[in-house]
């Protein structure tokens, strides 16, 4: 089981809660951030029985300043980073002709420049000590396509692209990079986003981050590029 030191985005709820608690459990220690200060401290609240292993910060992960905040502090406070999981997302469905330029700009900064920033102030670290794995938490929409879906598409499309070349670029570092691909999963995401799947076709937190934990746990020499994760009544 992964017992390092890994930064969770998006770790006050939903998946990134799920897995901070999932590898608190088993040794590791965690920081996790979220742009909500009450989200934030239910999630303290949920952890506190690691709190000695655990960091929680209040950071967007749109803003640099603050994601390297978030970096640094783990680093101080537990000497390494081994494992960073781009949990952080927004959604938004509905047609082109009906995406105002505020929720354009607001998907493009969260899903693909949020987690582009989180990679950039990581990488140094895992370069220096010769070792890391990165996870995006591309969603199934990394990897197929619907209707009334592209500003989101396009979004997670392009995380999975950002991944497959940091891979690549990681591969002489040590640096693993894994995108995985998950059909619709039971979490905060869809509140205020019409067309809600139904609740016994999704997947819970705790399978994904059941799938997450494996990956990290895995030997160093083995690189889980892409890995699709489905509810079988919900595949697409």
């Amino acid at each position: 089981m992964f017992n390092g030191v890994a930064v969770i985005t998006g770790g006050s709820s939903g998946i990134g809660l799920a897995l901070a608690e999932r590898l608190l459990r088993h040794g590791a220690r965690v920081a996790i951030c979220g742009r909500s200060a009450e989200r934030l401290q239910v999630a303290s609240e949920v952890l506190d029985p690691f709190a000695e292993r655990l960091l929680a910060v209040q950071a967007d992960v749109t803003d640099r300043e603050q994601i390297r905040d978030l970096v640094t502090s783990t680093v101080e406070r537990f000497g390494r980073v081994d494992a960073l999981i781009n949990s952080a997302g927004a959604g938004h469905l509905g047609p082109i002709t009906e995406t105002p330029d505020a929720v354009i700009q607001s998907l493009l900064d969260t899903n693909v420049r949020g987690a582009l920033i989180a990679c950039q102030e990581v990488w140094p670290h895992m370069t220096a000590q010769k070792s890391g794995h990165i996870v995006n938490l591309c969603g199934i929409l990394g990897v197929k396509t619907i209707a009334n879906a592209a500003l989101y598409c396009a979004t997670k499309h392009a995380l999975v692209g950002m991944g497959g070349a940091l891979a690549l670029e990681g591969r002489r570092l040590n640096i693993r990079v894994t995108n995985i691909c998950c059909s619709g999963v039971d979490t905060p995401f869809w509140e205020g986003i019409p067309g809600k799947p139904r609740t016994e076709v999704l997947l819970t937190p705790n399978e994904v981050a059941w799938a997450v934990a494996d990956l990290l746990a895995l030997p160093p020499h083995v690189i889980p590029n892409q890995l699709v994760v489905q509810h079988v009544a919900h595949q697409m």
